[in-house]
C-alpha cells in the first residue's frame, strides 16, 4: 500500500474516532443533566412534603382548640397547606414526565387517581424510588470506570454512592439484575433496561401489586404488575449472553 494511501486510511480511523468520543461525551452531558434535573425533583418534593405536613400539624392543632381568637391566622394556614399540597402533586406529575420511559410500543393512558392515591402511593414507596435511582446511577459509572462491566455485588458500588454523598436507609433490599457490559446495552434506550430491583413486592392503593427498580440511565421506577412482573421483566430485563454466564 502507498504512503498516500496510508495516510488517507489513518486519517478516515481518526475521524470515526472522533466522532464516536464526541457522540460519547454529549450523551454524558446529557445524562448528567437528567440526573441534576431529577435529584432537584427530588429535593424539592421532600421540602414540599415536609412544609405540607408541619403546616397541616398547625391546622390540626389550631383546629382542636375549643376557642382560637387568631381565626384569621388558622385560615391563613389552611390555604397555604393546600397550596403546597398542589404544589407538590405538580411537582410529582413533572418528575413522572421527567422519567417517562421511550417505549418501542405508545403507552397505555394514565389511570385517572384522585390526589389521596398518589399520596398513599408515594408513602408507601418511602425512600425505594430515590434509592433505586442512586444505585442505577453509581452501578453505570462503576460500569464507566471498569471496562463497561457491571458489577457482581452491591459492595462494590459503596464508594460511588459515598461520593454523590448518598446512602441507603437500610430498610430496602435491593439486588443486581443486569450482570453484562455497557457495550451489550448499544442501541438500546438506556432507560429500557433495568439493572437494580427492590426484593420487595408491596401492595398500592388500588389493591395491584407493585415493585421498584433502578433503570440504566439513573431513574427509579414504580412498576405495578398483575403477573408477578413476569411480562414487565421479560421486556426491561437484559440476560448476559449465555457464553458469559458459563464463564462465571
Amino acid at each position: 500500500m502507498s504512503k498516500s494511501k496510508l495516510i488517507a486510511t489513518a486519517g478516515i480511523a481518526i475521524t470515526g474516532v472522533m466522532a464516536s468520543l464526541i457522540i460519547h461525551n454529549k450523551s454524558q452531558v446529557e445524562f448528567r443533566k437528567r440526573e441534576d434535573l431529577l435529584r432537584q425533583q427530588d429535593e424539592q418534593l421532600i421540602g414540599l412534603s415536609a412544609e405540607h405536613q408541619r403546616l397541616s400539624n398547625l391546622v390540626a392543632s389550631a383546629s382542636a382548640a375549643p376557642s382560637d381568637p387568631r381565626l384569621a391566622e388558622l385560615e391563613k394556614l389552611r390555604g397555604e397547606s393546600e397550596v403546597l399540597k398542589k404544589q407538590r402533586h405538580a411537582l410529582t406529575a413533572q418528575s413522572a414526565k421527567t422519567t417517562a420511559l421511550p417505549l418501542s410500543q405508545p403507552p397505555a393512558a394514565k389511570e385517572d387517581h384522585p390526589e389521596e392515591f398518589w399520596d398513599q402511593l408515594h408513602q408507601l414507596a418511602g425512600q425505594k424510588p430515590m434509592e433505586a435511582r442512586d444505585l442505577g446511577t453509581a452501578l453505570r459509572s462503576y460500569a464507566s470506570d471498569h471496562q463497561g462491566q457491571f458489577p457482581s455485588n452491591l459492595d462494590a458500588i459503596a464508594s460511588y454512592l459515598a461520593d454523590e454523598k448518598r446512602s441507603l436507609s437500610g430498610s430496602n433490599h435491593f439486588e443486581i439484575v443486569y450482570h453484562g457490559t455497557l457495550d451489550k446495552l448499544e442501541g438500546i434506550p438506556l432507560g429500557n433496561v433495568a439493572v437494580v430491583r427492590d426484593q420487595q413486592t408491596w401492595v398500592g392503593p388500588d389493591g395491584k401489586p407493585r415493585r421498584v427498580y433502578g433503570m440504566a440511565d439513573g431513574v427509579g421506577q414504580i412498576v405495578e404488575s398483575d403477573d408477578n412482573f413476569q411480562s414487565w421483566e421479560a421486556e426491561h430485563i437484559v440476560s448476559p449472553p449465555a457464553s458469559s454466564q458459563s464463564a462465571k
